[in-house]
């Protein structure tokens, strides 16, 4: 079980974002929810957060949009993307950009969370808190 570890849950669709933070949360893992990434960008979790799981495709910004503007802004964070429009071209650009996984809907809950220990483990590397 995994014990304080914040994962923050960006998706414009309710229904997945709440299916996914009762996932993650039966895990131990403490959970935030965002529709959009300007809500997660405003938002004080984005110091707080050790994995990042974003859709690509929402509106105003998309989760490889959302990837970059954090790595920019020198915050990088354990990013796995999710889409139900997978796409190898995007997968590759996103994978060359850093971002940890990219994971097609439906994706497995082993899945999820082999790249959710990945981005811990990436995250305690980095020294920053577990």
């Amino acid at each position: 079980m995994a014990k304080n570890i914040p994962i923050s849950i960006v998706d414009d669709d309710e229904s997945v974002r709440d299916a996914m933070a009762g996932l993650m949360k039966s895990y131990g893992y403490l959970v935030e929810t965002f529709d959009s990434g300007a809500s997660f960008l405003n938002s004080d979790r984005r110091t707080r957060t050790d994995c990042l799981i974003a859709d690509v495709q929402m509106p105003g910004m998309s989760g490889f949009e959302l990837h970059s503007q954090l790595v920019a802004a020198g915050e990088p964070i354990p990013t796995i993307l999710i889409t139900a429009h997978p796409d190898e071209r995007a997968r590759a650009r996103a994978i060359e950009a850093g971002v940890l996984c990219y994971l097609a809907k439906p994706f497995s809950e082993d899945d999820l969370l082999k790249c959710i220990r990945r981005a811990v483990e990436q995250q305690g590397a980095n020294g920053r808190r577990i």
